[in-house]
């Protein structure tokens, strides 16, 4: 198999540029990621270039050389702090949480007079002291990483330079298509401190850092052994559970007056309906303790409703889910729950618990959408045309897996096209579903490929081979997230992070 995954979502990351990929690539990358990556959370995502009119950063007094953090001994300037802030921003915006931000902060004000998540009275912290923070954190990160790089003899491979050079090559297009300098484009992104100077230095520094760490990551490898040792320790986060559930609304309705207004239940008429409720939930269970089907059961009353699920996990906090992973609970089990906080009565029966033995695919992707069209007169490509231009770039193909990974650099408009479009342990249901279906077709061989449509356009698909189980993938990147979190700890211990109040204050957003 090619680098790991890490280094893939670097490379991503790097080669973002600032251009607008389209929502249909944002959409089926999001779609992707659903997939095992808990290892990637340890430091979280690399730099990200992203739109103009997003990140502007207002600098205040030009103060380019002013000392704003000094860890060990090396000293980070308000300039250097402008590109670290931008980092944390984009590392929350490409994290897992990434879609919630669009709620929690409004760019278009300052981020110094909005509390971030988390913050409270006791605790107060804004978005720009949120940003800092973990700016300086990433410091001592590059710090740490650094030095021991250095005192280990660790080289850049030249893989990595290309890609250090290709990533600055990529913001020199992007400001040149938004008829901007290099400089004036870097200052746009990162406030009037930033020189072209600066930035490349801090991207060869954070690369540097990221490439001694992704090492790191390629050096832990685990046996069968310790996967099923993994299992065992904790199978609550590996199971999957099938169950079949009744939700009874236990809410008694609001009425109207003769005027038409709102009348809000009284005490009794609440007490009243949460009692029927509970009546109502064991009428349905002992229903199906006789034999009737849970469904057939709901049917008979207008406040309840039936639903099932085949693939539920320890993490959701739904009171009948834990219910179902309560220890010492049997397949067949079934009970009456009461949620009297949300006023519902759940009837729920565990079908089946089970470790998910499925196997993962590895394949590489190109994504043709209307982008890769040139129309004359502006107009959106037809469908017809997406699929020919598909069809187009699969002739091109001199069938290797080398030759299908340059198309994707060259013409995927997913996000992960600067790696060769590869996706690696795909589970079923992480991809749309022509494409899933695709994918993990039963004669699937090494090196098929093929075209499926989906609503974000044509995929080119180049099938590469089978995977582990779905489980054992989870179960390594799980050893992986625990070794690298212990690691970085230890690596950056001993460097603390002394901020200057003055520097720190010429960055701002």
């Amino acid at each position: 198999m090619s680098a790991s995954r890490e280094r893939k979502k670097r490379q991503e990351y790097l080669a973002g540029g600032g251009v607008d990929k389209k929502a249909a690539r944002e959409a089926e990358k999001k779609a992707a990621e659903r997939r095992s990556n808990l290892f990637y959370g340890a430091i979280a995502a690399l730099f990200v270039i992203v739109t103009v009119a997003l990140l502007v950063i207002n600098s205040g007094i030009l103060k380019r050389s002013a000392t704003a953090v000094t860890v060990g001994d090396d000293t980070y300037t308000a300039a250097d702090l402008s590109y670290y802030y931008m980092a944390a921003y984009n590392n929350l915006a490409n994290s897992d949480y990434g879609y919630m931000l669009s709620y929690m902060l409004d760019d278009s004000q300052p981020f110094s007079s909005q509390a971030a998540w988390g913050s409270t009275e006791e605790d107060a912290q804004t978005w720009d002291e949120y940003f800092k923070e973990q700016a300086v954190e990433l410091m001592r990160f590059v710090t740490a990483a650094n030095a021991a790089a250095k005192e280990e003899g660790f080289q850049l491979s030249e893989e990595d330079e290309q890609e250090i050079a290709a990533a600055i090559q990529e913001m020199k297009d992007t400001a040149k298509s938004n008829g901007m300098s290099y400089k004036n484009y870097l200052s746009a992104i990162y406030g009037n401190l930033m020189t072209t100077g600066i930035f490349e230095e801090d991207v060869r520094e954070y690369y540097t850092a990221s490439a001694y760490r992704d090492a790191y990551l390629s050096s832990l490898t685990y046996t069968d052994e310790d996967l099923e040792a993994a299992y065992a320790e904790d199978p609550d986060a590996y199971d999957k559970v099938s169950y079949q559930l009744v939700t009874i609304d236990g809410a008694a309705p609001s009425t109207e007056d003769e005027e038409g207004n709102a009348v809000e239940p009284t005490e009794e008429e609440s007490a009243a309906a949460w009692e029927e409720a509970k009546r109502t939930a064991q009428l349905i269970l002992d229903a199906y303790d006789s034999g009737e089907s849970l469904e057939t059961a709901a049917e008979d009353f207008d406040t309840a409703t039936y639903s099932s699920s085949d693939a539920a996990t320890s993490s959701s906090t739904a009171q009948y889910v834990q219910w179902c992973f309560e220890e010492g609970r049997q397949v067949g089990d079934d009970a009456v729950l009461e949620d009297e906080d949300n006023s519902k009565v759940y009837v729920v029966t565990l079908v089946d618990r089970y470790r998910v033995e499925t196997k993962t695919v590895n394949i590489r992707h190109i994504l043709v959408t209307d982008a890769n069209v040139e129309t004359d007169d502006e107009t959106e490509a037809t469908d017809e045309q997406i699929k020919a231009k598909a069809e187009e770039i699969l002739a091109m193909w001199d069938g290797t897996e080398d030759g299908f990974a340059q198309l994707a650099k060259e013409y995927s408009q997913d996000g992960n096209a600067s790696s060769g479009g590869i996706y690696e342990d795909v589970s079923v249901g992480d991809m749309v579903d022509t494409f899933n279906d695709w994918i993990f077709d039963d004669a699937r061989q090494s090196g098929d490929t093929g075209i499926v449509k989906s609503d974000y356009g044509y995929h080119i698909i180049y099938f590469i081979s089978d995977g582990p189980a779905t489980w054992k993938v989870s179960a390594e990147n799980t050893l992986k997230s625990d070794a690298l979190t212990a690691w970085q700890e230890s690596l950056v211990e001993p460097y603390e992070a002394v901020t200057d109040e003055k520097g720190m204050g010429y960055v701002t957003r």
